[in-house]
């Protein structure tokens, strides 16, 4: 009962941060259960890390990665340490310090967390491949690392504002890709999967030998599926996808996607080919 009492604040603090907007709230809630008796060692660890999100939202950064930094020393060889390790790799990025996330980001690769390492690998391809050698321009990788912690701290005006400018003054940067996926993040955020899915299908059609094609091909399905009522299409990119990208982490889920528009059993059993 005490840890579904912790658990439920918890889990209101999220609500307030993330719905209501109420970061200085989500916070307090937060702290105290952060410093309640008894409180659950690895439980304290992940309150820690989300305090350490919602700081990073009301742009508190020396306070973020204090917090990620102490959950990252309790938690040298747990999984809540790898997390913390991947977040302060980002609030690194953010602030422009590509070679020391980068440096971070290549053990974190590593992880036993598929989920961290796939973050961790995105993150480290997106810095390599805009971040140029000492003597060209990193301006466009620094305004889209300031776009994305824009987006993070849901300050999404402000953020295409950014986006327009690379786009402007950068219309040839491999960044393009990137600025489009953004731009349809923040598009299904608003609930505006017309918008997100034009943006989608720009990266499909104009970068699709780009790591993030399958990504779009994944998302553009789902849209289809989910929102637009457009079976035929999403069966057609399900089917793309795992034709065109049979390497993707996504091939599973469009596969069983795939089967289950096809008409095929829930229950079937998983084959090689469909």
């Amino acid at each position: 009962p005490a840890f579904k009492v912790k658990e439920t604040l918890r889990e209101y603090a999220e609500l307030e941060a993330r719905y209501a907007q109420n970061i200085d709230k989500a916070i307090q809630l937060l702290g105290g259960v952060i410093n309640a008796p008894n409180a659950e060692r690895s439980f304290r660890g992940r309150c820690k890390l989300e305090m350490g999100d919602y700081e990073l939202v009301r742009n508190n950064i020396w306070e973020s990665t204090l917090l990620y930094s102490q959950v990252d020393k309790d938690f040298k060889q747990d999984m809540l340490g790898e997390e913390a390790r991947f977040r302060n790799a980002k609030l690194s990025y953010y602030n422009g310090d590509f070679i020391w996330a980068q440096g971070q980001l290549d053990v974190l690769k590593a992880s036993t967390s598929e989920l961290i390492a796939n973050d961790a690998l995105n993150l480290s391809v997106l810095i390599t491949e805009n971040n140029p050698p000492a003597d060209s321009n990193t301006t466009p990788l620094l305004m889209f690392a300031r776009a994305d912690l824009l987006e993070f701290q849901n300050r999404d005006e402000e953020a295409l504002l950014v986006l327009d400018s690379i786009t402007a003054a950068f219309p040839e940067h491999p960044l393009m890709d990137d600025i489009l996926m953004m731009r349809s993040q923040m598009a299904i955020k608003k609930q505006d999967y017309s918008e997100a899915a034009m943006h989608l299908q720009k990266i499909v059609t104009t970068y699709a030998e780009d790591i993030l094609a399958d990504d779009a091909i994944f998302t553009l399905a789902g849209i289809n599926e989910e929102f637009f009522s457009n079976k035929d299409e999403a069966k057609r990119l399900y089917e793309q996808l795992i034709i065109n990208y049979p390497g993707s982490t996504y091939v599973t889920q469009a596969r069983k996607r795939f089967r289950l528009l096809r008409g095929d059993k829930p229950d079937v059993e998983e084959v090689k080919s469909f």
